[in-house]
């Protein structure tokens, strides 16, 4: 909720820094009483050169309402809709992810090394906007669990919430399936995502490991499909091409089959036939880090763009110069209040016992 109403939330952790301030005031409030009392009667110099109460509360109470103000408006208070804006021209991208069992091995997994590509995508996409996102996952079978937005931090958190351990129902395998890894039924699901309005403006990412247990090819119509409709489909394989892995399942338990570990490695073949048939590009991963912005830039965001968008989101109206302009004005009347001391006033100093009468 507060990424919907603040930009950046995180600076509310600056709040936790008013304790410490205000144990830094009272140490130098002690330093200085010390520093005083060296010069003379400390009552007398108090007297002199103390602010007066009132303002000594009403300046505590302007600075702790300036600090507060500061840090929400470095926060990012946003609300209302600015519906006067544009969209800025793009194209619209829907990514395939593979949540299949043999996504799990290696480590670090093949799972987290696609999760962790899919926000460094997410950053790409916000420095430049325009573009559509859209995101499908699939095991057994395939489910869209975004559609095309422009709401990127919408995408980032449903990227961010994906676990393979608790897959949704409808993805997992049934005994009418020849295998737990549908890589058809996700492409399916993706070129039906895309509104044919837009053909031309269009493409697919398909991040997977290849590793389909059946072997029966059932992805060659749904890329044929997506060829005739001009969708590109850009595959990126994850995993070890060279070693097979076991499939864990937690607890230290890993697949079996006959009483056999199965094994899994990165199947490129098929991801390579993809890409050829629908005219996309593959990447290798394999078990690097893959910065998914970078081949978003080359790949994808130097062809034709889209001039019109039906979900073009207004932008979020920006109300932080309140809050800022607010803390300024308090922070300049506590400058102005610290300037008022009691040494205006006619001040008598107490009769010595000595000269009494």
């Amino acid at each position: 909720m507060l990424r919907h109403w603040f930009a950046n939330p995180w600076a509310f952790s600056l709040l936790s820094l008013m304790p410490l301030l205000s144990l830094l005031g009272f140490f130098a409030l002690r330093r200085r009483r010390r520093a005083l009392s060296q010069l003379g009667n400390l009552l007398m110099l108090e007297v002199l050169i103390a602010p007066r109460r009132g303002a000594r509360f009403v300046r505590s109470l302007a600075f702790s309402l300036a600090m507060t103000l500061l840090a929400v408006g470095v926060a990012g208070p946003q609300w209302g809709r600015d519906w006067s804006q544009t969209v800025a021209p793009g194209r619209d991208l829907v990514v395939v992810l593979d949540l299949s069992r043999s996504m799990f091995a290696e480590q670090p997994s093949r799972l987290d090394r696609a999760r962790a590509a899919l926000l460094d995508l997410v950053a790409t996409l916000k420095q430049r906007g325009g573009h559509r996102v859209g995101l499908v996952v699939f095991a057994g079978r395939a489910k869209v669990v975004c559609p095309l937005t422009h709401d990127y931090d919408h995408f980032k958190e449903i990227a961010e919430a994906l676990d393979g351990d608790h897959l949704p129902p409808d993805l997992a395998v049934t005994d009418d399936d020849g295998s737990g890894t549908r890589i058809g039924a996700g492409l399916r699901a993706a070129v039906e995502l895309h509104d044919s309005r837009h053909r031309g403006y269009q493409d697919i990412l398909l991040l997977s490991d290849g590793d389909d247990p059946a072997r029966d090819g059932e992805w060659r119509l749904p890329a044929a499909e997506a060829r005739a409709k001009e969708i590109p489909v850009h595959a990126v394989g994850l995993g070890d091409p060279d070693r097979a892995w076991p499939i864990p399942l937690g607890e230290g338990r890993v697949l079996e089959h006959d009483g056999k570990p199965v094994l899994t490695r990165l199947e490129e073949e098929p991801l390579q036939e993809i890409s050829h048939i629908t005219e996309g590009v593959y990447t290798p991963a394999h078990t690097k880090a893959l910065p998914l912005g970078k081949l978003f830039r080359e790949r994808v965001e130097p062809r034709p763009v889209r001039e019109d968008s039906d979900d073009a989101l207004p932008l979020y109206e920006q109300r932080y110069p309140w809050f800022l302009g607010a803390a300024l004005l308090l922070l300049t009347g506590d400058m102005a209040l610290g300037k008022r001391t009691r040494g205006n006033r006619a001040v008598v100093a107490p009769p010595d016992k000595e000269t009494e009468v």
